[in-house]
């Protein structure tokens, strides 16, 4: 059995913050430069935990500032302005132990419940199949691939709040 919380930074304990970083830096997707002070300026962080209390998923909603989210949207050739999206999903990462399991859409669910009626925007890498939970929690493809920097491209997702008025 999994259960999950959601937190705010402040309110979890160093080594919660230390579990939730070396579970992201795992995942690989993120730069590990600074992310310590990224992490504790999330909005809510989630945990996904087994029942023997190991960390097996994490995710987050941030809010990020205008130039990065102006640089984001710029880099994708997005259509919508990028000040229509003020809440960021991101550090969705599931540990190798318990992949395969679409725990990723739990997570995603849980916090974009959490976001209620805020537009949301994320980014993942192009190449990863994971980001199919897309048409499952109303985000779309905005925009067109663009280089991460880091090898890869990356994807903007879009998900407009008046469109989904029923979210909890």
């Amino acid at each position: 059995m999994l259960t999950s919380s959601i937190f705010s930074p402040s309110d979890c304990t160093a080594q919660a913050l230390a579990e939730f970083e070396k579970l992201v830096i795992e995942g690989g997707a993120v730069d590990p430069q600074g992310l310590t002070q990224r992490i504790r300026n999330a909005s809510c962080l989630l945990f996904l935990r087994a029942s023997d209390g190991r960390l097996v998923g994490v995710g987050a909603l941030k809010h990020p500032g205008p130039g990065y989210r102006k640089r984001v949207f710029a880099d994708a050739r997005a259509t919508i302005a990028s000040d229509e999206y003020c809440v960021e999903l991101g550090w969705v990462v599931v540990a190798k132990s318990h992949q395969g399991l679409r725990l990723w859409t739990r997570i995603v669910g849980e916090l974009i419940a959490f976001a209620k009626n805020e537009n949301v925007f994320a980014t993942t890498r192009a190449d990863k199949r994971a980001m199919r939970f897309a048409s499952d929690h109303g985000f779309e493809v905005n925009g067109k691939p663009y280089p991460s920097g880091r090898g890869y491209d990356l994807v903007l997702y879009l998900r407009n709040a008046a469109r989904f008025p029923d979210a909890k």
